[in-house]
């Protein structure tokens, strides 16, 4: 009776998630009023809580095709420590958005395929000179600068996976305009994740990775940087991968960068046209293609040796790594896997891809440097994304807890609805779950210690931040913590708005409090 009850109930949520796209927040910054917090914030909670994502779905009037394409709203959530919390939020203030709110028209198409008629015809033009003159078409597409925010030194910057980020004020989110690093961005774009070598944790530094691939050329190139705490550049390495079609994220281990070779993205000169032109969106491109090959590419971290191509036993794209780390000739990753029909399908209006055919599964990868040999192993059934774990322990060896927003009902891939930690030394015998009673979305792990968290503590001690939302209460959003050694105790604290924002991409945690 129970399971009946969850099921329908997922399948009640499933059919309404619609809901947490509608609309559009009001930009504010506010105190939340202490009738709206359900039990206590933690006092050891120190920092502020970031998170990006689509502001909107429509544009004056024109529909998106897929949430990517919307402007970034970005959202935070200051704990100073007193049980108190402050909300703000803003829209990215791109070179694209202001051109639109100062117009009042759609006038930049975007990469998952929203466009107009007259941007179809234009481009579509603009492809067909372009083939006679054999010249590159200048095809401009919006950067909503929408999949992530962190914060670095003195910077605060909001990313976007083909483009240069953008500099926000942290104390007022206010747009301080595109930042290219000192110059440092080779490539001109800057990808949506990093992470943090705390390998010395006197000297931290932050590793970012960009990717720009032509489909006339076989090699992509991959721009990996490492940034001192004062921005400065400590490395720099671009690379050129043959065969490399996609970049959303890498692992950090012990000299080496780690990416992925995804057989599901496929881009030929014909393609090519087709999406430039606005005949179809990238999405359609995005497929199993069992001529290319699936593999994890190994950089070095000192730019003087090959790399190393791992042939993987099995076809799967993926978007994001676990916990990860190298020990001798041992490495071990962990990853979220999509296989078979897997496709960017804007499924039930609310998940960004098909997960309820193409469920992602999180799993194991134990690989040999020097034979190359692998072992996999599936270590959680239920269907997932968007693995966290410890940001300062990334790379550390011996580390193992991941958290993840999943559906832990069987045969079901949608919606996210728990909580789900998982031990990669224990897989399914210690993993712990915690189901919502609405539609959760990534969890965001906050060190209790700080910076500090490096090296003391357990990699376990910590909370876990996530936004919430009931389809059943369609004006409001929440934020939920839980204690990250306890998640089957559900969350500690409720912070509720009077208000929703839509769902969010990705987020970060930083330990510094602005207010």
């Amino acid at each position: 009776m129970i399971l009946r009850r969850q099921l329908s109930l997922a399948t009640h949520y499933l059919n309404s998630a619609y809901k947490g796209w509608e609309g559009i927040a009001p930009e504010c910054s506010l105190t939340i009023a202490k009738t709206e917090i359900v039990g206590e914030v933690p006092k050891d909670l120190v920092g502020t809580f970031i998170r990006n994502g689509p502001g909107l779905i429509e544009k004056y009037g024109h529909k998106l095709a897929h949430p990517i394409d919307g402007d970034g709203m970005v959202c935070a959530l200051t704990f100073p420590g007193d049980g108190t919390v402050h909300f703000k939020n803003k829209f990215v203030e791109t070179v694209e958005r202001k051109a639109e709110e100062e117009e009042k028209a759609f006038l930049f198409r975007g990469q998952m395929g929203s466009i107009a008629d007259w941007q179809r015809e234009r481009d579509t033009k603009a492809v067909q000179e372009a083939l006679k003159t054999r010249t590159l078409p200048k095809i401009k597409f919006r950067n909503p600068s929408n999949t992530n925010v962190w914060h670095w030194g003195d910077r605060f910057l909001s990313a976007y996976e083909t483009s240069i980020p953008y500099s926000l004020d942290p104390y007022t989110l206010e747009t301080l305009g595109k930042d290219d690093l000192d110059q440092t961005l080779k490539l001109k774009r800057l990808g949506a994740h990093f992470r943090i070598d705390t390998s010395d944790p006197q000297n931290p530094r932050l590793v970012t990775g960009a990717f720009r691939r032509s489909p006339l050329l076989p090699n992509a190139a991959m721009e990996i940087n490492e940034y001192n705490w004062d921005m400065s550049l400590a490395k720099g390495n671009v690379f050129e991968v043959e065969g490399l079609t996609y970049f959303h994220d890498m692992a950090l281990i012990d000299g080496y960068y780690v990416v992925h070779k995804s057989p599901f993205v496929t881009m030929d000169p014909k393609e090519a046209i087709k999406i430039l032109s606005g005949i179809t969106g990238p999405e359609y491109n995005m497929k199993l293609n069992d001529c290319l090959p699936c593999q994890f590419v190994f950089l070095p971290r000192d730019g003087t040796l090959e790399p190393i191509l791992i042939d993987l036993p099995f076809p799967f794209h993926m978007y994001h790594f676990g916990t990860s780390y190298r020990d001798g000739d041992h490495v071990v990753l962990t990853t979220t896997s999509l296989t078979g029909d897997y496709n960017m399908s804007w499924e039930w209006k609310y998940w960004l891809s098909n997960m309820c055919k193409a469920p992602g599964k999180f799993g194991r990868f134990d690989i040999n440097l020097k034979t190359g040999s692998v072992e996999y192993h599936e270590l959680d059934p239920a269907s997932n994304e968007f693995p966290c774990s410890h940001p300062y322990r990334h790379g550390h060896v011996g580390t193992k807890f991941n958290y993840m927003m999943a559906c832990d009902e069987p045969e079901r891939g949608l919606p996210f609805m728990d909580v789900v930690k998982v031990d990669i030394d224990q897989g399914v015998t210690g993993r712990k779950v915690w189901r919502a009673d609405g539609l959760i979305s990534e969890c965001v792990f906050a060190p209790k210690a700080g910076w500090k968290a490096s090296v003391d503590l357990a990699e376990d001690e910590g909370w876990l931040i996530t936004q919430y939302f009931n389809p059943d209460e369609p004006n409001r959003t929440q934020f939920l913590v839980l204690d990250a050694q306890d998640v089957e105790a559900g969350p500690i604290c409720r912070i509720k708005l009077n208000f929703k924002v839509n769902y969010p991409f990705h987020g970060t945690f930083t330990p510094d409090v602005f207010l």
